[in-house]
């Protein structure tokens, strides 16, 4: 329910590369970003700007894409998360808070149109970093 899904064709010899360089693409906007390879292989990738994102009872939210290799294909995922790799506090204060804040985070994003920003900043990297027009599908 809180999620943008995109799926790109063809293209995931490309996702480290294209992680790579959003990462450092949304830095240059002024956004503050963690990203990480997983073992898995997928990239998750943590964005924050200004006060769009709230700390409550010590932990952050942020935008969360994840770039999920399906190969050939990509699944480019993003909602709303904890910033970067925090600890979580307790996890009473998660199952309490997160259900209440997720709405209203998830209105923010919307509002201003982040998490369609950022899928298309993927977009155009994977579409010059293939040199190429990317089929894609919005799930």
């Amino acid at each position: 329910m809180f999620k943008s899904v995109r799926l790109l064709y063809h293209v995931s010899t490309y996702t480290d590369s294209v992680a790579t360089n959003v990462i450092t693409k949304l830095r240059q906007q002024g956004f503050e970003v963690d990203g990480i390879k997983m073992p898995s292989g997928d990239w998750d990738i943590s964005i924050k700007k200004g006060n769009l994102f709230k700390a409550v009872l010590g932990l952050q939210t942020a935008l969360k894409i994840n770039l999920s290799n399906t190969t050939p294909h990509v699944c480019v995922k993003a909602g709303v998360g904890i910033f970067g790799q925090q600890a979580i506090p307790t996890i009473l204060t998660v199952c309490v808070w997160w259900p209440f804040a997720i709405t209203q985070i998830w209105g923010l994003v919307k509002q201003y149109k982040l998490d369609g920003t950022v899928l298309d900043t993927i977009y155009n990297e994977y579409c010059s970093v293939s040199g190429r027009a990317v089929g894609y599908k919005n799930l």
